[in-house]
């Protein structure tokens, strides 16, 4: 999906990664990560989003909830993190990254909720009344009062298999009242998921009806209720690019992820600011009737992956690019399948890919990588899928 342009925009990456695995520096079934890039696209993201009177919160994930990356992302400006879940959040916090957003997407088991707190996170979505009960008790016993966001849900909205849940927008007003009651919690605005998507045939982001739904719901609050809205939190597709949209529709606060690799949709067909900064390398295992397979382990159901670099040299590789075929659902990643059709394939040659990924439900090893934008890279951690060191 974004191997032409990372090729075009970002070639020290993949030389450098080339070089690293042919040296015996990285296995297959690697991401590796350009800090250098990473950091000039958060400082960018982080200076338009002052310019536009926005909030942005980093969204790890995608990058295997990796400590080192967050603590590069936090001194560029983006300080605080949203945790896909609350095991993201326990990853982060214990590194030291200031808590932004925690309970969108996953929300906190009823016994981790005292040790969330403890890290004081600057606001917890809920999508129930009695989660916020539970956050109330456990925040009275610490002798504090917890900010809350209430996801909200719209009759038309668009929710992501393995991601329903949240307020129905006619029940808002009932469920808030009751939620104001409690004494350990206070609610300080809402937010939808997915606010904004890429459109492929008009090749832009647009907002959902996700996004209207969290603007009239933040309106209603205010006006039926009384509540200072401090936060309408309009997440997905948050870009350079798309900042200004979010500002116009209303939103106040997002939590870029994909932005700061330089791997949104936006970023395959367009060049935007951000810069590509993360391939996933491996190796050729075996061929077998015309048909290269690669060591697996990183691929991602979603990816959209079209094609792969092969061989043992960029400028013969940039040459030789082979078909790929998506890994079945139903099937394990062990291997990934080339098609070799009039291109070569050997065993133990590199292979190069560039696809939109969630490192963080894979289980490949994560490279980070310093210098390569002055052509001195140099390894600086290996870690796994989950953000711990491995060496």
């Amino acid at each position: 999906m974004f191997l032409d342009m990372t090729i075009k925009r970002n070639e020290g990456l993949i030389k450098s990664a080339i070089d690293f695995h042919r040296n015996g520096d990285i296995k297959p079934n690697s991401y590796i990560l350009d800090i250098d890039a990473i950091r000039s696209n958060a400082t960018k993201l982080a200076k338009k989003a002052e310019e536009l009177n926005i909030k942005l919160y980093m969204m790890t994930k995608q990058i295997g909830r990796n400590p080192e990356v967050a603590k590069v992302i936090a001194e560029s400006g983006i300080e605080k993190a949203v945790a896909v879940d609350p095991w993201e959040a326990i990853r982060l916090a214990e590194a030291g990254i200031k808590l932004g957003n925690v309970g969108h997407l996953v929300q906190i088991p009823t016994n981790m909720i005292k040790q969330i707190l403890f890290y004081k996170p600057e606001v917890i979505t809920v999508f129930t009344v009695e989660k916020a009960k539970e956050i109330s008790e456990e925040a009275i016993n610490l002798g504090m009062k917890q900010d809350i966001l209430l996801k909200v849900v719209g009759s038309k909205d668009m929710i992501y298999e393995g991601q329903v849940g949240g307020f129905k927008e006619e029940e808002l007003i009932k469920k808030a009242k009751e939620i104001k009651m409690l004494q350990g919690v206070n609610i300080v605005g809402v937010t939808a998921f997915p606010c904004f998507l890429y459109t492929c045939n008009e090749n832009q982001i647009q907002p959902t009806e996700n996004a209207n739904t969290a603007i009239r719901c933040a309106n209603k609050l205010s006006e039926e209720l009384d509540i200072d809205i401090k936060q309408i939190n309009t997440p997905s597709a948050n870009t350079i690019a798309s900042l200004p949209l979010l500002k116009e529709i209303g939103g106040t606060h997002g939590e870029p992820g994909h932005a700061l690799t330089g791997t949104t949709p936006l970023h395959g067909n367009n060049v935007l600011e951000e810069i590509p900064a993360m391939i996933y390398l491996s190796e050729i295992s075996h061929c077998f009737e015309d048909k290269a397979y690669v060591y697996g382990g990183g691929f991602y159901r979603r990816s959209r992956l079209k094609k792969a670099m092969v061989g043992t040299d960029f400028k013969a590789m940039k040459e030789n690019i082979l078909e790929a075929e998506e890994v079945s659902p139903e099937s394990i990643d062990y291997y990934g399948t080339l098609k070799i059709g009039e291109k070569k394939a050997s065993v133990g040659d590199t292979v190069i890919y560039s696809f939109r990924t969630q490192i963080f439900v894979t289980r490949s090893e994560v490279v980070l990588v310093e210098g390569i934008q002055k052509d001195e890279p140099r390894i600086i951690g290996v870690y796994d899928s989950f953000g711990n060191k491995l060496r």
